[in-house]
């Protein structure tokens, strides 16, 4: 099965997800986890005794984990991203994260330290999402009116790091 973006599934059908973990609830006899790709975030819920192979994968996981997950999308009122979640019926781990250097109350100086971890916070991905949409604009309204975008070697007065 190919994979589906999470802002592409819709309640009734199967998907395969592949996501990082944003958050992890394991409980005695639910788990609920929370997989964010580029697009959108998805709450998986896991009914441990119905699933043990599962619930012992979900046993050895951590927060920005890769995992890859497929399963029957339902709809649920109660859940609050866009009021879907997927119950899995198969779950693999492509990659077990370690523990983070950072977390949201790091200093300044810490989370530009790890900041390509740092841009994996929603408020900092925003930032990113506006710059990006400016700078096509702006390329958009040129190109309009005939202008040419060049694209120039940059001289320098000293080595670069490279």
């Amino acid at each position: 099965m190919e994979r589906t973006l999470i802002r592409d599934i819709t309640p009734g059908t199967r998907a395969k997800v592949r996501g990082f973990v944003e958050n992890l609830r394991n409980k005695r006899t639910m788990a609920f986890i929370v997989v964010k790709d580029i697009t959108g975030k998805l709450q998986l819920t896991v009914e441990k005794e119905k699933y043990p192979e599962i619930a012992a994968e979900i046993d050895r996981l951590s927060i920005h984990s890769v995992v890859t997950v497929e399963g029957i999308v339902v709809a649920n009122e109660y859940v609050k991203m866009g009021g879907i979640e997927m119950l899995p019926d198969a779950f693999s781990i492509d990659s077990i994260a370690e523990a983070l250097p950072i977390d949201e109350n790091s200093e300044i100086d810490v989370r530009l330290d790890y900041r390509w971890i740092d841009l994996r916070r929603e408020k900092n991905q925003l930032i990113m999402k506006v710059q990006t949409t400016l700078s096509a604009a702006f390329r958009e309204f040129l190109l309009e009116r005939n202008f040419v975008e060049i694209h120039t070697p940059k001289l320098i007065g000293a080595a670069s790091e490279s």
